[in-house]
């Protein structure tokens, strides 16, 4: 990609992910991140590893929801006057997106942060390709569409959540105005939950640690990120997207699959509970 600009619709693609995250396009906006990064890191996004380790941590979180969460929303509430059946399907389809993106959107911007932090990091993964699953066939053909956030109860998610914009996940599911304030009713308390917020950190650390699984080396710390032309501000700027992503990305995991939960979805990607 020499002589191409990478933007966000070029990572998505290779999430196999139907809309943009928004933490990819948070990126976007340090000057020439995504171009420094993005070559480095594509060949380790494409591998069956990467995904397995998203999927993983997938069942961590839903592991830690079903641990403190017993939820009074249900299928039967929601389709008794909230949602149709086919509304329901089409919730369950963008839930289930979520479900596989963002713990893998959580992996790429826990491997860039350690990479701002050491001169080089990843490259004991194995490079088996990975092949186009059924599942983000379906994801792929799923239509996910944001509102715009604003208004209640967003307003309150923000100051809620300690985020400064609604999170993506929450836009998407405002397509039902009915299931976002019924599920939000629920699910603003989670946090009260020690469990909860401790599996939330668990989800950030073992990210991080995983950094070492990429298959291809990352070199991403000031230095390197200067020698291809970026400038300082562009780097703090890139820092700082980082930072502030990390949290919310394990946050807003643990709040998908209390949402999976509530209706009923609890079927796990890697490991069978026993």
């Amino acid at each position: 990609m020499s002589e191409s600009v990478v933007t966000p619709d070029h990572v998505a693609s290779a999430l196999r992910s139907p809309f943009v995250p928004e933490a990819v396009t948070d990126l976007a906006r340090a000057g020439g991140f995504l171009d420094a990064v993005w070559p480095q890191l594509a060949s380790s996004v494409d591998t069956a590893g990467f995904r397995g380790s998203a999927l993983y941590m997938a069942d961590m979180s839903a592991d830690g929801v079903e641990e403190v969460y017993r939820p009074v929303l249900s299928r039967d509430s929601l389709l008794a006057g909230a949602l149709s059946t086919d509304e329901l399907d089409g919730l369950v389809a963008v839930l289930d997106a979520f479900h596989w993106i963002q713990p893998q959107v959580l992996l790429l911007v826990a491997a860039l942060s350690e990479a701002m932090a050491q001169p080089s990091v990843g490259g004991q993964g194995r490079p088996e390709p990975r092949d186009l699953a059924e599942r983000e066939r379906e994801h792929l053909a799923t239509t996910v569409d944001l509102v715009s956030g604003s208004g209640p109860p967003f307003a309150q998610m923000s100051e809620v959540l300690g985020v400064d914009s609604s999170p993506q996940l929450y836009r998407a599911v405002a397509v039902w105005p009915s299931y976002l304030d019924a599920v939000w009713e629920e699910l603003q308390h989670l946090a009260a939950y020690p469990d909860f917020r401790r599996r939330g950190r668990a989800l950030y650390f073992y990210a991080r640690s995983s950094t070492r699984f990429l298959a291809q080396p990352l070199h991403a710390d000031p230095e390197a990120l200067r020698e291809r032309g970026m400038a300082d501000a562009d780097i703090d700027a890139a820092r700082n997207a980082l930072d502030r992503t990390l949290p919310v990305l394990a946050t807003m995991m643990m709040h998908c699959s209390a949402m999976r939960v509530g209706l009923g979805i609890t079927t796990r990607e890697v490991v069978v509970p026993g």
